[in-house]
């Protein structure tokens, strides 16, 4: 059993650096909307040089029934295993990574942490510019007075310039 987990795990890890080829190797800024563990305007930033992907997210209005004062901020941090485009195509690629989040309600007082899978699609219609769609399903803890389990998804819809 051991030996067929180690091949597994061999397999995976040489297929990811086969398919990495990743393509945006610089330094990257830009606006989204989030929903999920966090929801409106925010922050996408990418490190230079390595695959790691920031979000930061502030909500400052209530949705739905919440028509109260609101505060809740959000951050999280990604390691994009794969980053390539698609077959035959140097405008639409997608991406499959890893990564953790971190949101805190002010309204209720919830503080979430989760680990996320975050997997996307991005065009870039033109030099410098990418348009990027972003699902992140996640599992963690919320934690107020006690601690629960959680789960849920995350989405981004987003433009990025890169430098």
């Amino acid at each position: 059993m051991k030996k067929y987990v180690l091949m597994c795990m061999f397999a995976f890890i040489s297929l990811t650096g086969v398919l990495a080829n990743e393509r945006h190797n610089g330094f990257a800024i830009g606006i989204g909307l989030y929903g999920g563990y966090g929801y409106g305007p925010g922050l996408m930033i990418k490190t230079p040089g390595l695959p790691l992907y920031f979000g930061i997210n502030v909500s400052l209005d209530g949705i739905g029934a919440h028509n109260e004062e609101y505060f809740g901020i959000s951050v999280s941090g990604d390691y994009h295993f794969i980053d390539a485009a698609f077959p035959g195509s140097e405008r639409f690629g997608w991406f499959l990574g890893g990564g953790i989040i971190f949101s805190h309600s002010h309204f209720d007082g919830e503080n979430s942490f989760a680990g996320r899978i975050p997997v996307g699609i991005y065009f870039t219609p033109i030099r410098h510019f990418d348009l990027v769609l972003e699902l992140a399903p996640s599992a963690g803890v919320v934690w107020t007075s006690n601690i629960k389990f959680d789960y849920g998804m995350s989405g981004l819809f987003g433009i990025r310039y890169w430098f």
